[in-house]
C-alpha cells in the first residue's frame, strides 16, 4: 500500500510543480521573466493561470467516474482516458468560457479600482476569483451528470425506470374516481439547472475562501522576520490545531453516522495538506538548513508517536466495547432464562424493552466497522497529505523565494543570483531528505498499527480516488499561496 501511495504523491506533486512553474511565468507574451513584469501584469496573469489551472485540475478529477461506464454508442468498449476526456470537454467548454469571462471581467474590475492598490492588502480578488472558479465546478457537474443519464448504458436505464415508473402513476391517478385511495407519485428526477447546482456548490467555495484566510493571516503575520523562536512556537500550535481537527472531523463522522469512506478521507486530508504546507513553508523559509532538519525529524517523532497512541487507543477503545456488549450479552441471556423458568411456572414476567442479543452485536459490528473505517481513512489521508505537503512547501519556495513581488517567502537581500541558485540547489537536497525521513515514518506507523490489529484492506481500492482528490488539494494549495502571497 505504501508504493501505490507514494506513487500517487509523486503524481500529485508534479502537478503542483508544474502549476508553480505557470505561476512564476506570469505573463508569458510580456517575454520578460516575472521579476521584471509590472505587479498588475503579474496579477493578470495569476487570475487567469488560476482559471486554467482549476480548470484543468477538476476536469481530470471528473473522468474516472465515466471511465467506468459503457457508453450507448459502444456498450462493448471500455472507455480510456482520451475518450472519456474529450466528452467531457464538449459537454464543459461553455461554462469554461464562463469562467473565464467572469474571471476577465474581474480582473478589469481591480485594475481600474482602489481594489489594486488601498485594498490590494485584503486579497480580495482572490476570495471574488473563487467565485469565478465556482462557475466551472457547478457546470462540469451538469456536464457529468448529463452525459451519465443520456449517453451511459447504465443511466439511460436508470432514466427509463424512473420514466416508466412515472408512466405508472400517472395512469393510476387518472383512474375512476370511486378509489378513494390514490398512490403517491412517484419521486423524478429534476431537470438540472446551473443556479441550483452552483447554489450546491457554495459551500466547496467557502471552504476555499477559508482556507485562503488561514495562508492570509499567515503571510500576513509575517513570521519569517520574527525569528526562529516564533516559527518553532507556530509550528508546534499548527501540530495541535491539526490533530484538533482530525479529532473534530472524527467526532463529526461518529455522532452523524457517516459511512462513507471517501468523505472521511476528504475531512481528514484538506486541513493536512493546507496546513502541514504552510508550517513547511516557514522551515524552508529560515535558510537554516540545521532548523530544517530538526524540524522535519520533529515532525516525524510526533506523527509516530501520535499514530501509535491513537492505534493503540481505537484497539483498546474497542476491546473495552466489546467486554461491555459481551456483558449485556449475558444479563440478557440470563434474563431471558429466568423468563423461561418464570413462564413455566405459570407466572406472568414483567414487560421488557430491552434489546435483542442480535441487535446489540450488530450494532457493536457497525460501530467497530466505522471506527476501523475512520481510522484507516485518516491514516491513509494523513500519508498522502504529508507528501503532498512537502512538495508543495519546497515548490513555492524552490520557485518563489528571493522574488521581489513575494516579500512574504523572502531572501537575504545582501545575496546574490548564484547564491540563490545554490540555495534552491541545497533545498532539493533537502526535499529528498523529508521524503526519506517520510517514508521510514509511514512504514514504521503501519508496521505498529498492523502488529496492535488494525488492517488496511478496505481502503486499498480507493487509490484511484484518493490519487485525483490529493491532485486537485496540490493545484488548489497552489493556488491560494500564489495569489495570497503575491504583494
Amino acid at each position: 500500500m505504501q508504493i501505490v501511495v507514494v506513487r500517487n504523491a509523486f503524481t500529485c506533486i508534479l502537478s503542483a510543480v508544474v502549476t508553480n512553474g505557470c505561476y512564476y511565468i506570469g505573463n508569458i507574451f510580456s517575454l520578460r521573466a516575472s521579476p521584471q513584469q509590472s505587479l498588475p501584469e503579474l496579477l493578470t496573469a495569476t487570475l487567469i493561470w488560476t482559471v486554467l489551472s482549476y480548470c484543468g485540475v477538476m476536469l481530470i478529477a471528473h473522468v474516472p467516474s465515466l471511465m467506468t461506464q459503457r457508453f450507448l454508442g459502444r456498450p462493448d468498449y471500455r472507455p480510456g482516458v482520451w475518450f472519456c476526456m474529450k466528452k467531457l470537454m464538449k459537454g464543459s467548454i461553455r461554462y469554461f468560457a464562463g469562467s473565464m469571462g467572469a474571471m476577465i471581467c474581474l480582473i478589469v474590475l481591480v485594475l481600474h479600482t482602489s481594489l489594486m492598490t488601498k485594498f490590494f492588502q485584503f486579497k480580495l480578488h482572490f476570495y471574488l476569483g473563487d467565485l469565478c472558479d465556482l462557475t466551472f465546478s457547478a457546470g462540469i457537474a451538469l456536464a457529468v451528470r448529463r452525459i451519465y443519464y443520456q449517453e451511459t448504458c447504465e443511466g439511460r436505464s436508470r432514466s427509463l425506470t424512473v420514466r416508466d415508473s412515472v408512466k405508472h402513476i400517472d395512469a393510476a391517478n387518472s383512474a375512476p374516481s370511486h378509489r378513494t385511495k390514490r398512490p403517491k407519485a412517484a419521486p423524478t428526477r429534476r431537470t438540472a439547472s446551473f443556479w441550483r447546482e452552483y447554489l450546491r456548490k457554495l459551500p466547496s467555495a467557502v471552504l476555499v475562501a477559508l482556507a485562503g484566510g488561514y495562508v492570509h493571516a499567515v503571510s500576513s503575520y509575517r513570521i519569517l522576520d520574527r525569528g526562529q523562536v516564533v516559527i518553532v512556537l507556530f509550528a508546534v500550535s499548527t501540530v495541535l490545531l491539526k490533530i484538533g481537527l482530525q479529532e473534530s472531523a472524527k467526532w463529526y463522522i461518529i455522532k452523524k453516522g457517516v459511512q462513507s469512506i471517501r468523505t472521511m478521507c476528504v475531512l481528514v486530508g484538506v486541513p493536512t495538506v493546507l496546513i502541514d504546507t504552510q508550517t513547511r513553508i516557514l522551515m524552508v523559509g529560515t535558510q537554516t538548513n540545521t532548523l530544517v532538519m530538526i524540524g522535519t525529524i520533529g515532525m516525524a517523532v510526533v506523527e509516530v508517536c501520535t499514530r501509535s497512541a491513537k492505534a493503540l487507543a481505537i484497539i483498546w477503545t474497542i476491546r473495552r466495547q466489546a467486554k461491555a456488549v459481551d456483558e449485556k450479552l449475558h444479563q440478557l441471556s440470563a434474563n431471558t432464562m429466568q423468563a423461561e423458568v418464570a413462564r413455566h411456572m405459570k407466572r406472568s414476567p414483567s414487560s421488557s424493552s430491552s434489546p435483542s442479543p442480535s441487535s446489540l452485536q450488530l450494532e457493536f459490528d457497525l460501530w467497530r466497522r466505522q471506527v476501523l473505517s475512520y481510522h484507516t481513512a485518516e491514516q491513509t489521508a494523513d500519508m498522502y497529505a504529508e507528501y503532498i505537503s512537502i512538495g508543495c512547501s519546497q515548490s513555492i519556495m524552490f520557485w518563489f523565494a528571493g522574488h521581489p513581488y513575494y516579500p512574504a517567502l523572502k531572501f537575504n537581500t545582501t545575496s546574490t543570483l548564484s547564491d540563490l541558485g545554490a540555495w534552491r540547489l541545497g533545498k532539493l537536497g533537502l526535499l529528498v531528505f523529508q521524503f526519506v525521513v517520510q517514508v521510514l515514518v509511514d512504514y514504521i506507523c503501519v508496521v505498529v498499527e498492523m502488529a496492535v490489529g488494525i488492517e488496511f484492506d478496505h481502503i486499498k481500492g480507493l487509490s484511484g480516488f484518493l490519487g485525483v482528490l490529493f491532485m486537485a488539494m496540490a493545484v488548489i494549495t497552489i493556488n491560494i499561496s500564489a495569489s495570497i502571497y503575491l504583494g
